[in-house]
């Protein structure tokens, strides 16, 4: 069966994760995405992709600074009304009710009762058709220990959230391990 090259929901479902990113003139604004990715360790960078309409992209051009926040079940539907809608036409952080937590290395706060979150700085941005590929550094990371453990999350504890498309959110069944 060959697809559309548009169908990119092949490559779902992602880890669904909110990204706040602070306003020139003072509060917060926070965003659903789930094309963010890991690119390297050494030094710790991750990248992701923001369309270039969006207020996010704006804040992340002028701030350079964000965190990305990790979420779980009990979090989809702020996921779901923080991806709907724009922060340009109303304070998603005061109408989804989120509360701070201070991050240490940079201004920009995590989301309170994530399941963690990452302190990050745009180090480039790249023009990525209707997108802006943000290259960005990885300062802190803040994790629910309850949850995270020596080979990550505990999925009978942690419910991390993954967008399959539109309303639809995936959870990990369980973890399996490859033979040594």
């Amino acid at each position: 069966m060959d697809l559309d090259p548009n169908e990119y929901y092949v490559l779902h479902p992602r880890p669904a994760y909110l990204i706040v990113t602070a306003k020139p003139s003072g509060g917060l604004n926070v965003m659903a995405a789930s094309w963010v990715t890991p690119i390297s360790g050494e030094p710790p960078l991750v990248a992701l992709a923001i369309g270039k309409d969006s207020l996010t992209n704006e804040l992340l051009m002028a701030g350079r600074e964000f965190t990305i926040n990790i979420v779980g079940e009990e979090h989809v539907n702020e996921v779901y009304r923080a991806g709907s809608m724009s922060g340009r036409s109303i304070d998603k952080w005061r109408m989804l009710g989120f509360e701070e937590v201070k991050s240490t290395k940079i201004s920009v706060p995590g989301i309170k009762n994530s399941y963690g979150f990452l302190e990050c700085i745009v180090k480039s941005a790249h023009d990525a058709g209707e997108s802006t590929l943000f290259i960005a550094e990885v300062l802190g990371v803040h994790i629910r220990k309850d949850l995270y453990g020596r080979y990550g999350w505990n999925y009978e504890k942690a419910k991390v959230l993954l967008h399959d498309r539109g309303r639809a959110f995936i959870l990990p069944g369980r973890k399996v391990f490859a033979v040594k």
